[in-house]
């Protein structure tokens, strides 16, 4: 608030000094160190003589004379000035002060808290009832129970195991199609003598899809001993023995002592070895198969010529060699007319009488 002096007894130019920014007009020096003692009067109210000319204060308000502080009215209140257009009607001009209520605000705050808290709870019991309602559907619910009768078995035959591969495609029967270990299963089904390149497959909802590819016997074991047949693979594994001999019509047959003779002895070890290489066609000829030493398995064909074989190496292509020279018997070649021996022992340098 700015101050002036007001003297009654100066002119109105004199008044108008008082307001320049920078004071009054300078005076002698005496004259500014010792003021004259002053009186002012405004209405019934005296001001002190000696008071200092700073102490009088004038209103703003006042377009002429001076009021005394002690009788200023209040201005207007702050909602009187945002109300007023010359004032705070204009954005920006003036704005209502914020009133902050500190236990308010704190109460706010702790109550934003504990919704925020409940909010958080809230989600995760929901997440966890969903997880739930998926555990329970995909594991204990008959949505995906796994019914072993629906299983589809392909590769068997009759000289592998059909109990043993049921037994072990229905073990998991009525657990959840997603628990059972489909890879578990394609171990256990190969473990079985006979069976190779298993695979094991889901089909949803309720089943599997099992394939692999079941062994032909190589060669019949006859056991000298008591007349028995026991069919084996190329490797000597025993497969399932059959009732009916009809069975055996078609497999080459090799005449042992035990049922254990492939494993006990290498000359019959690898008669099965040739036998199983010789093909369905060709091993379908071979009447009888004896094997005095491990190089030295000999055979003969259903029309008298016998084979020698030497051992098991490179039996693919012995075969080829005997299947060539048969052919031209087969069609009446008079230069194989009178063929009884073929020795392949060394195949590429076939020895034929």
């Amino acid at each position: 608030m700015s101050r002036r002096v007001i003297s009654s007894n100066h002119s109105d130019a004199h008044d108008a000094d008082s307001l320049i920014p920078n004071g009054p007009v300078p005076q002698s020096n005496n004259a500014a160190r010792h003021p004259e003692p002053r009186s002012v009067r405004s209405g019934d109210t005296s001001t002190p003589a000696r008071m200092p000319a700073d102490d009088i204060l004038v209103s703003p308000q006042a377009s002429e004379g001076f009021i005394d502080a002690r009788q200023l009215k209040p201005g207007p209140s702050v909602a009187e000035r945002i109300e007023d257009p010359r004032i705070g009607g204009n954005p920006g001009m003036l704005v209502r002060p914020k009133i902050v209520n500190f236990p308010s605000r704190r109460k706010e705050r702790q109550t934003a808290a504990v919704h925020g808290i409940v909010r958080r709870i809230l989600i995760l019991v929901l997440v966890a009832l969903i997880v739930a309602g998926c555990g329970w559907a995909a594991f204990l619910s008959p949505l995906f129970r796994y019914d072993a009768s629906t299983a589809v078995i392909t590769g068997t035959n009759q000289w592998v195991d059909a109990s043993q591969i049921e037994s072990i495609v229905d073990a998991d029967n009525g657990k959840s199609l997603l628990l059972v270990d489909s890879h578990g299963i394609a171990s256990k089904l190969d473990a079985i003598v006979g069976v190779s390149d298993v695979k094991v497959q889901r089909r949803f909802p309720h089943g599997l899809a099992v394939t692999f590819t079941s062994a032909q016997p190589a060669a019949v074991l006859h056991v000298t001993s008591d007349n028995s047949l026991v069919p084996v693979t190329q490797d000597g594994e025993q497969l399932v023995k059959q009732a009916d001999e009809s069975a055996y019509a078609s497999i080459p047959r090799i005449d042992v002592d035990s049922a254990d003779a492939v494993s006990n002895n290498e000359a019959t070890a690898q008669a099965v070895k040739v036998l199983g290489g010789l093909g369905s066609a060709l091993a379908a000829r071979v009447t009888s198969t004896t094997a005095p030493t491990r190089d030295s398995i000999t055979s003969v064909m259903d029309d008298g010529v016998t084979v020698l074989w030497g051992d098991s190496s490179d039996i693919a292509f012995k075969a080829s060699v005997v299947s060539a020279i048969l052919g031209k018997k087969d069609t009446g070649d008079a230069s194989y007319a009178s063929l009884t021996y073929i020795n392949v022992s060394s195949a590429d340098s076939p020895i034929i009488k």
